[in-house]
């Protein structure tokens, strides 16, 4: 299990602290990297914090309202914690589901699989539409 630390950002050269408006996930929640788990408000801007690893968000450590200093640590997210058996470092929790509910054949989803021929569920489509 790998605890990461989902700190208060840098939200510009001339902002010293933010304050916790709402958290967006709760602890046991998964997330996915990069997916929005809190806002805060600053003076000079409001912004979603994003997910700094996939996983489950685990413990919250600054409440909802209190304003903290940049760099202070806001939660911790497991990022084991999202993933299945044997999902490496470079699968997200999307993926891994893909490879656990039945929808992709065993055979495609092992660690040699080109991303053309591993899925065809939703994820798939997303990914494709994306672009990526």
């Amino acid at each position: 299990m790998a605890r990461v630390e989902v700190p208060m950002p840098q939200m510009g050269e001339s902002i010293a602290e933010g304050t916790v408006s709402k958290w967006l996930k709760q602890p046991g929640e998964a997330v996915e990297r990069d997916e929005p788990v809190l806002e805060i408000s600053t003076d000079k801007v409001d912004a979603e914090i994003p997910s700094p690893a996939g996983g489950t968000l685990v413990e919250i450590l600054v409440g909802e309202g209190q304003t903290v200093e940049v760099g202070a640590v806001l939660g911790y997210v497991d990022s084991a914690g999202g993933q299945a058996d044997g999902a490496g470092p470079g699968q997200d929790a999307g993926k891994a589901a893909a490879d656990t509910d039945g929808r992709t054949p065993p055979e495609a989803a092992g660690a040699g699989a080109m991303p053309e021929t591993a899925g065809h569920g939703p994820e798939a489509v997303r990914e494709a539409a994306s672009g990526s």
